[in-house]
């Protein structure tokens, strides 16, 4: 599936860049770059300011609290978890809260062995709103466990957006909600509503949509040499997608494959070796590159000691080719570790040690061509290494325990030699480590926590790219 893209809406108004440093008494202040103070209040804890001027800060009883660039308090401390996110010029703030609620007797939970009955039920109350207008964009109060709403914010293009599956357009400081819900959302502004099995996609640049009548299917037909050559069970999961990954055009015929379902398939083969009929055969995954005419085919090859596809792979005209070269473009599994390329694309016969094995795989996203491995020799206990496929080298020998990322496209990892052991930081485009401090733990934020004395957890912030701690 295709990486996100960063969000194409930018704000032009100053940004606030105010940074959490802390005090000898273990405080929170706020200063600017040159470290001179901007608010005169302290906090127990503190979180970088949005670009639209506003923090989330705590008390010494973990409450949660939001306040403005000029320290006004927004939202006063309560137990309400707070969220915030910039949105151009723009802040969407979520608060979160649950709470134990009577139920109506007909949803007592009767515990008839236990003899006991719980007549309370776990709520959750969420609210979503614009914070420089008070816009609301959700209130509801629903049981925990049914509770499906998020934060996450998706770009159709630079006047859409999507959130819990609804789209907004966006009108200066406020966000229209558009009649049509989104079950999935593709590249250039197009999207899938919500539907049984009768499909269509849309553009959000135009009313209609630009295909219709789609069917999920789990079959292909071929013609190869003037003979039907059918692919069946195709893309079948444990867990069935809300959209297939197959769909077909029931007006004209055409299959179109995840993640974009931008092109189809093609109906009929051109040229092929008996090899590559024999494989097809067994085909059991196709999906579409997109941004390429290619389409990848994965054969489950059960002989392997592993959990593995083979692989060939066919262009949009119907030519079968052996390997194709795209950049940015991975199939991953439910929990994000690769599928495609897997070990067998990216390493080389001579790379691995004859007792060495290889575990995950995980891209380094932005960085092009890094991957972290995990790696097993012998009977150790598996170790980290971060691989180099343009090169074919390793740029971290697989000797950590673990390996953070901290900033992909800078190339700025946390590195843990040891079990439990500390994290220090390190540029892999200088090949140096930063600094010479080590942390308990390192965020990408650049919260850092350390044992203090009697092993007491203190937190406070550096700069991952320079190693300098904010504190007094």
């Amino acid at each position: 599936m295709a990486c996100a893209q960063e969000s194409p809406i930018k704000t032009t108004a100053q940004s606030i860049h105010w940074i959490p440093m802390q005090t000898p008494d273990k405080q929170f202040i706020y200063v600017d770059s040159a470290l001179h103070r901007q608010l005169p209040q302290k906090f127990h804890r503190a979180e970088f300011f949005t670009p639209t001027g506003y923090a989330i800060v705590s008390n010494e009883q973990n409450q949660q609290a939001l306040i403005n660039s000029k320290g006004d308090f927004i939202e006063k401390y309560s137990d309400t978890d707070l969220g915030v996110q910039p949105l151009g010029q723009i802040t969407l703030l979520m608060k979160r809260r649950e709470y134990e609620k009577n139920l109506p007797f007909w949803k007592w939970d009767w515990n008839i062995l236990g003899g006991g009955i719980k007549k309370t039920g776990t709520y959750a109350e969420i609210e979503i709103r614009v914070l420089e207008t008070n816009q609301v964009l959700l209130d509801k109060d629903i049981p925990y466990d049914e509770n499906e709403y998020n934060f996450a914010v998706y770009h159709l293009d630079d006047q859409h957006i999507v959130l819990n599956g609804n789209i907004y357009q966006l009108k200066g400081q406020r966000l229209k909600k558009l009649r049509t819900p989104i079950d999935m959302m593709l590249e250039n502004g197009r999207y899938i509503p919500p539907a049984e099995n009768n499909f269509a996609i849309y553009d959000i640049r135009l009313d209609q949509p630009i295909l219709s009548n789609l069917i999920g299917v789990d079959k292909i037909d071929l013609l190869w040499n003037g003979q039907q050559l059918l692919l069946d069970s195709i893309n079948q999961e444990r867990y069935v997608p809300s959209v297939p990954k197959l769909l077909k055009d029931n007006n004209t015929g055409a299959i179109y494959a995840f993640p974009q379902y931008e092109k189809a398939f093609p109906k009929q083969i051109k040229q092929a070796t008996a090899a590559q009929i024999a494989f097809l055969k067994e085909v059991s995954l196709v999906y579409s590159v997109n941004n390429s005419p290619y389409f990848i085919l994965g054969r489950f090859n059960y002989d392997h000691d592993i959990w593995a596809y083979d692989w060939l792979y066919i262009d949009k005209d119907g030519n079968l080719l052996d390997e194709i070269k795209v950049r940015d473009f991975f199939i991953l599994d439910q929990v994000g570790y690769l599928v495609w390329p897997d070990k067998q694309l990216l390493f080389t016969k001579t790379t691995l040690e004859k007792n060495w094995k290889t575990g995950k795989i995980k891209y380094v996203y932005q960085s092009e061509d890094l991957y972290l491995i995990d790696i097993k020799k012998g009977e150790q206990d598996p170790t980290k290494g971060l691989w180099n496929a343009g090169t074919k080298t390793w740029d971290l020998s697989p000797e950590f325990k673990y390996i953070e990322i901290l900033d992909g496209k800078q190339q700025i990892f946390a590195l843990q030699q040891e079990k439990d052991g500390p994290y220090t930081l390190y540029n892999n485009k200088t090949k140096q480590q930063i600094g010479t401090k080590s942390y308990h733990t390192i965020n990408p934020s650049g919260l850092v926590q350390v044992k203090d004395g009697q092993h007491e957890d203190n937190y406070f912030y550096i700069d991952i790219y320079t190693g300098r701690e904010y504190k007094e």
